[in-house]
């Protein structure tokens, strides 16, 4: 069974097969512009002695744990802004069978 959108109902994925990448790419860059914004606070604030090591640990921890928690919020961000171009139709709302 395909996911909904638990408020409005409508199919998370508009029937096209490469929905996702869309999704994926607005986390990449979710992801990417949070793990920018910790590293500069993190040299700024430990600015003569910044701890490469564990900036560079914490860099790859949060990368991964961002990817994984960021990806349902990045797919209904994606979901809203496929909205706006696309009204919904009644199919939308119809569970599809391959």
């Amino acid at each position: 069974m395909r996911e909904r959108c638990p408020n409005c109902g409508i199919l998370l994925e508009r029937g096209e097969p490469d929905y996702f990448i869309g999704a994926y790419t607005l986390n990449l860059i979710a992801v990417e512009t949070l793990l920018a914004g910790v590293f500069l606070v993190v040299v700024v604030v430990t600015w003569p002695n910044p701890p490469w090591d564990a900036i560079q640990y914490g860099g790859v921890a949060l990368s991964i744990a961002g990817a994984v928690f960021c990806y349902p919020f990045a797919k209904t961000t994606w979901l809203a802004v496929d909205l706006i171009f696309r009204p919904p139709k009644r199919e939308d709302f119809i569970t599809r069978v391959k």
